[in-house]
């Protein structure tokens, strides 16, 4: 089944980027009418939006020599806000990045007594007559990737170069990261973990299970024993009850349960149910890494997206975006077969060289034909060439290594300093997709 990405389905009609192309210019809105990137020149020069801790700005993700810092610093600096406004999603009104009130809170209260399969039309029902957004557009937003894009063009013409040298994104020079990340629902959904981890085996693949820690009894022998083969585990909540985050009340009582619980179980990572966020809270809670955020996603209760294919820095937690399309959004939602849209996205991703990250759940996918297609798109994402293999936690370690290391050059030679360094490589920016 093929997809063409300027039909992808919408609650209305979306553009995107068709798949065979492999710039990241996408045709209709220009970044500027998309992002809004004008009202932030003179609020940044008079410094008065924060500065994200560490820092997400271009300047630090392209990872340049530090010979360029001072001369780029005030290009650098504008960079900022515009990496804000896209990756904590303020493009949206403020209620926007908040967990929804209403309906959804009363659905969340009754969740429990509804079947499963009128839960997903309920679901479907609410998401295609909400109100439609423009931005992002969806499967592929390449806002931040253009201007990331832009900047490195701007900041070459500053210095009179035609190109240079940067750390690269992955660690070896890889050419793109692939992560494999499930959220565990229900027992049902435990009861599948096993097979679809052999698979997963099968293939030279190891990935990350979020489970609830206090919605129904786990098998933490069953986790030793994934943990002991390389598999890792996350928080995924306490339940999936829309509480969380709901408000301050709750969440000064709930997070400090769930960060027990994590551990005593050597949780690390988080990944909030239903996708349901405040961004400032998640940086209040002491995990290593959150997988909440996706680069794009209309069809959560929460709509909206960072913009990135890439990890970015959320306070002192490392975010990991979603970058491929839930396996509930196309099966319960749009009603689709998952495994089309899974390749081309992938595809595109691969091309760009950024991070491919999958959330599937074993509850829908961990059995029968989907499972089929699952191990269809592990078959894919094995054959893709130089990609690294890589667990969500190793992705954050290695983004936070990568942030606190420093290129230098010596004599035109590349040197990169810090821990870590021995994994990294300095990469022409000429053979990097994403700098074309």
């Amino acid at each position: 089944m093929g997809m063409n990405l300027n039909e992808a389905e919408h609650p209305g009609h979306v553009t995107g980027l068709h798949p065979q192309e492999t710039s990241v210019s996408p045709p209709g809105a220009t970044l500027a009418h998309a992002a809004g990137w004008s009202q932030f020149e003179s609020s940044a020069a008079a410094g008065t939006l924060a500065r994200l801790e560490p820092a997400n700005d271009a300047f630090s993700f392209w990872k340049l020599p530090e010979q360029w810092r001072e001369p780029l610093a005030q290009l650098s600096g504008l960079s900022e806000p515009m990496a804000r406004h896209l990756l904590l999603e303020e493009y949206l009104e403020k209620d926007g990045r908040r967990p929804p009130a209403g309906l959804y809170s009363c659905y969340y209260r009754v969740k429990r007594l509804v079947p499963e399969g009128l839960r997903h039309w309920l679901n479907a029902l609410v998401v295609r007559s909400r109100r439609q957004r423009e931005f992002p557009r969806w499967p592929c937003e390449s806002a931040l990737l253009e201007f990331w894009r832009q900047w490195l063009h701007d900041a070459l013409a500053r210095l009179g170069a035609s190109t240079g040298w940067h750390i690269g994104f992955w660690p070896g020079g890889r050419r793109c990261a692939i992560v494999l990340t499930h959220d565990v629902e229900s027992p049902l959904g435990l009861k599948r973990v096993a097979e679809m981890a052999a698979l997963e085996e099968s293939y030279g693949f190891r990935s990350a299970w979020n489970v609830p820690l206090g919605q129904y009894p786990i098998d933490w022998s069953l986790v030793a024993r994934l943990k002991a083969r390389g598999f890792e585990f996350g928080a995924h909540g306490l339940r999936h009850d829309g509480a969380l985050f709901r408000d301050l009340r709750r969440f000064a009582s709930l997070a400090p349960e769930l960060e027990k619980l994590a551990r005593c179980h050597g949780l690390r990572g988080f990944r909030a149910p239903s996708t349901l966020r405040r961004a400032d809270w998640i940086t209040m809670m002491n995990f290593e890494f959150d997988s909440s955020f996706a680069d794009t996603d209309p069809y959560e209760p929460q709509p909206g997206g960072s913009c990135s294919l890439f990890p970015f820095h959320l306070g002192a937690t490392v975010e990991l975006p979603y970058t491929l399309a839930q396996d509930h959004t196309l099966l319960h939602i749009l009603r689709r077969e998952p495994l089309a849209p899974w390749l081309t996205k992938a595809r595109w991703i691969a091309s760009l060289g950024g991070m491919i990250l999958s959330l599937t759940h074993p509850d829908y996918v961990g059995a029968g034909r989907y499972l089929a297609q699952y191990e269809e798109l592990l078959r894919h994402l094995a054959a893709i060439d130089s990609a690294w293999r890589a667990l969500p936690s190793e992705v954050a370690r290695w983004w936070r290594q990568r942030a606190a290391m420093r290129l230098v050059l010596e004599d035109g030679r590349p040197q990169i300093l810090g821990a870590g360094a021995e994994s990294a490589a300095a990469r022409p920016l000429a053979e990097e997709p994403l700098a074309r």
